[in-house]
């Protein structure tokens, strides 16, 4: 009797010790190894301009993979690629696909297609902090190839929209928040830390402040969860002018691989509304806008 309570005392206490036992959230990847991770979202956005509302539904399929190229010191050296950008925007007027695993005939289409087909080489600290692409010039022109094939007619576009795909801060926001949960102190359960990152999509960019806690330690995952706050910054386009911050939110949970230091998994819910003003063709348009999304992301092994 008194082994077995000695025995269940130990365990207990050996338990509770490793509950009180910090971790490294460190990124520590195999050299020459991919990882990708899948992103399925939803988005319904809801615009209104001048009386007339309309709701805009987006699915996304996003794939996007990596490998170390090497690490000097805490600096590592990522291969990263936009495998699949499959996205499906539907209205009560029309459904439009587009598909970076296929040519297409429009500019978009094709240019995604290229982005899809060329790596792009990054440096992120071990502790998640983006330091800068180091191809990203050669990437560019890889890309920009794909305009001298496309009709005279359709050129003019297709740069614009090249010019805005393939600027660092857009390509910078697709990597980024990939490593953002990894902290340089060690976390223990029920401790919290933050970062943040700056997000831009469609020249309008969101500075993402995050709050991560740990909860639990499960089977060499670290199980996380948090919150998020958004807010739009000033557009560097003219034709775009914020009467007032967009601002959002989100919350998520998320497992992290502790031999790896990323996330295995994540779930979350985001909202963002605001308004703005669009400037076309010598008039302006007051846009009321409201996001509601949720996305669910999986490394895949």
């Amino acid at each position: 009797m008194k082994t077995f309570l000695f025995l269940l005392l130990f365990s207990v206490l050996s338990v509770t010790l490793m509950a009180q036992t910090p971790v490294a959230l460190k990124l520590n990847l195999e050299k020459g190894k991919t990882y990708t991770v899948k992103t399925i979202s939803k988005q319904v956005m809801q615009q209104g301009v001048a009386g007339q509302s309309m709701t805009i539904n987006i699915l996304s399929n996003h794939v996007i993979s990596f490998k170390m190229l090497g690490q000097e010191n805490d600096v590592v050296e990522l291969e990263v690629r936009f495998d699949t950008i499959v996205n499906k925007i539907s209205t009560a007027m029309y459904t439009k696909e587009s598909n970076s695993a296929l040519p297409g005939k429009e500019p978009l289409e094709r240019l995604q297609n290229k982005i899809s087909l060329y790596p792009l080489n990054a440096k992120v600290s071990s502790s998640g902090k983006f330091i800068g692409f180091t191809n990203l010039d050669q990437f560019k022109e890889k890309v920009m190839l794909v305009i001298d094939s496309l009709p005279d007619t359709k050129k003019d576009e297709a740069k614009k929209q090249a010019e805005m795909m393939l600027k660092e801060s857009v390509l910078k926001s697709s990597v980024e928040p990939l490593f953002s949960h990894l902290t340089e102190k060690q976390v223990a359960i029920n401790d919290s830390w933050e970062s943040s990152y700056v997000a831009t999509q469609n020249d309008i960019s969101f500075l993402v402040f995050l709050t991560y806690t740990l909860k639990a330690i499960e089977k060499g995952q670290a199980v996380v969860s948090g919150t998020s706050e958004m807010e739009s910054m000033p557009s560097s386009n003219s034709t775009i002018k914020l009467e007032q911050p967009i601002k959002g939110s989100s919350v998520f949970d998320g497992r992290v691989d502790l031999t790896t230091g990323l996330m295995s998994t994540l779930s979350q819910k985001n909202k963002l509304e605001g308004n703005m003003t669009v400037s076309s063709g010598g008039t302006d348009y007051k846009v009321d806008l409201k996001i509601d999304a949720q996305s669910e992301s999986s490394l895949i092994k």
